[in-house]
């Protein structure tokens, strides 16, 4: 009998310690790297705990984080021109990486060796040798105008096989097409249109999110890369007071839907990649940014960036289950995370926080206290 009852402790303990690991990230994926725009650093935040458990000093302004395969990062400092190096692993600065103007995004290539750097105030692309940790190449990609405002260019993209770049010139109006290995221009193609994001369609074309076209309008161009030609374009509707300012866009794990978000209003957009159209538009929160998708596809989680709340969609009915409200201020950062339990993991810019959402019963259930203006996480 007391054998029985000891056995019988041992499974519930078992089954409490197994209850209370599926509440949390998996332990190989519990530790968010947070940049701080505001703070001029990145926390180390273990989502297990919930704790800050490392606080790293950048430049100024840090914005977007990239890990390479062996675990090095960079963060580029908006505020300045360089990139912070760190180490993943065992969090510590690695060194800096001076730059020729001042860094807008980031994006690595697929096998890790290049990370391409995009400029607010240049209208250039650098790449960087992450073996060494220096600039290999800066690449203009047209002809600038000084004096004038817009960003020059937002979100480098990699093609799959890691052979081109692909970067919206926004003075322009074009993309241009880079040769990673040569270091040069291969191909300038006509879009009459700002870019903001480029996303690879399950069919291999590469949706191109604008900002706005000539015209003010919204739309998605379809570009095929073989040919380097758009070869559709799908207008996004807008509502009444709505502006054209498309943001990001998100494929549902099946590949049918594109969830395209309008940060100049509150459109979320639903594409049918089948026939390449509008199927449905869905009211969301203000300044509609982001679209983070639960692991079996059957929610959508939507971040807007000038809002305090986060809308969850069903993807099977098009149609939003609940509005959350996420802190005080009206400001979002542009990570999400969603964790193997379902949980949804959001930055909160204005009251300095990571949020964490019940997968289960769609509330709030936890915050995480990090540094001034968060702005982007990667759960590693």
């Amino acid at each position: 009998m007391r054998t029985l009852i000891k056995g019988l402790a041992t499974l519930a303990v078992f089954c409490l310690l197994a209850a209370c690991a599926a509440m949390r990230p998996a332990a190989d994926h519990h530790l968010a790297f947070v940049t701080n725009e505001g703070s001029a650093n990145l926390m180390v935040v273990d989502l297990v705990t919930e704790k800050v458990v490392k606080t790293l000093a950048t430049g100024k302004k840090p914005h977007a984080l990239v890990f390479t395969p062996a675990g090095k990062g960079y963060v580029n400092n908006r505020g300045e021109h360089s990139l912070t190096v760190i180490d993943g692993r065992d969090p510590a600065v690695l060194g800096t990486i001076p730059l020729p103007a001042t860094s807008m995004q980031l994006a690595l290539s697929p096998d890790g060796r290049t990370l391409a750097v995009s400029y607010r105030d240049a209208l250039a692309v650098s790449l960087i040798d992450t073996a060494a940790d220096t600039v290999r190449a800066t690449v203009t990609i047209g002809p600038d105008r000084p004096g004038k405002k817009p960003v020059r260019i937002k979100h480098p993209f990699w093609s799959a096989d890691g052979r081109f770049i692909y970067a919206g010139d926004n003075l322009n109006h074009t993309v241009v097409k880079i040769d990673a290995a040569a270091g040069r221009v291969a191909a300038v193609i006509p879009l009459g249109a700002t870019v903001h994001h480029f996303v690879t369609a399950p069919d291999g074309t590469i949706y191109v999110c604008e900002g706005k076209d000539d015209q003010g309008r919204l739309n998605v161009a379809v570009l095929d890369a073989e040919s380097d030609r758009i070869i559709a374009t799908i207008p996004i509707p807008l509502s009444p007071g709505e502006k054209a300012f498309g943001h990001h866009g998100a494929f549902t794990p099946d590949g049918r839907f594109f969830y395209h978000c309008n940060e100049g209003g509150r459109t979320l957009a639903i594409i049918d990649t089948a026939v390449r159209k509008v199927v449905k538009t869905i009211e969301t929160a203000n300044g509609a940014g982001h679209t983070y998708f639960s692991r079996d596809g059957k929610r959508a989680f939507v971040v807007g960036h000038h809002d305090n709340r986060v809308t969850v969609v069903d993807t099977a009915t098009q149609r939003i289950t609940r509005n959350i409200t996420v802190g005080r201020g009206k400001k979002e950062g542009h990570s999400g995370y969603v964790a193997e339990d379902g949980d949804f993991y959001m930055l909160n810019a204005a009251d300095g926080a990571i949020e964490r959402i019940d997968g289960r019963t769609l509330t709030l259930a936890s915050r995480i206290e990090v540094g001034a203006k968060p702005m982007i996480m990667v759960v590693r």
